[in-house]
């Protein structure tokens, strides 16, 4: 797992090996405890619109370390860089936090896809995204070079269940902590 990142903490569990249907079905019935499952799978979607509205791909992440910690804040900063959870305004960076749809021979499921693990899905950096988007091309640009990612090289994509609070109501929430290219050796 990365360092600090969305992968933080994955592999303490090991992850278990299922197709994209498994997966979904064992994700609803996830108790308590995160589940961590490992598919392998191909980018076949990003929302980039929702209800006709372009969605942010990234937003502007606080870089000041944690106290007690190497690691960055990484909290969302208002546009003025100003970080609420460490009371300051500090050094802010892009990261990705994309919402990604991954299919296998079967079936297909919507993620939340963080700066690391969105990386690589896209095979570019969230400065490398927000340039392309500032860029001549604009948001059709960025859209475009996201759109030739689509079914691309299989990803082996590790996957982590949980239950999380949503307005008030418990339910289960899958998130890609990482993805790389499958071993084709291996696999």
């Amino acid at each position: 797992a990365g360092a600090g990142g969305g992968g933080a903490g994955v592999a303490r569990s090991p992850a278990k090996a299922s197709t994209v249907a498994e997966m979904r079905k064992a994700a609803d019935q996830v108790s308590s405890q995160p589940e961590v499952y490992s598919i392998v799978s191909r980018l076949s979607f990003v929302q980039t619109r929702k209800q006709g509205e372009s969605q942010p791909l990234y937003y502007m992440a606080c870089q000041e370390s944690k106290p007690g910690t190497s690691f960055p804040c990484n909290k969302r900063v208002g546009e003025d860089g100003f970080c609420a959870a460490c009371n300051r305004a500090g050094r802010a960076v892009p990261r990705l936090n994309l919402r990604c749809k991954f299919s296998d021979f079967g079936d297909s499921a919507w993620m939340t896809t963080f700066n690391e693990a969105a990386q690589r899905v896209l095979d570019a950096s969230a400065e490398e995204t927000q340039a392309l988007e500032a860029g001549a091309g604009g948001r059709e640009a960025l859209e475009a070079s996201i759109r030739r990612r689509y079914f691309q090289e299989p990803l082996q994509v590790t996957v982590r269940a949980r239950l999380e609070s949503y307005n008030g109501e418990l339910r289960s929430s899958t998130t890609c902590v990482d993805a790389r290219p499958v071993n084709r050796g291996a696999h």
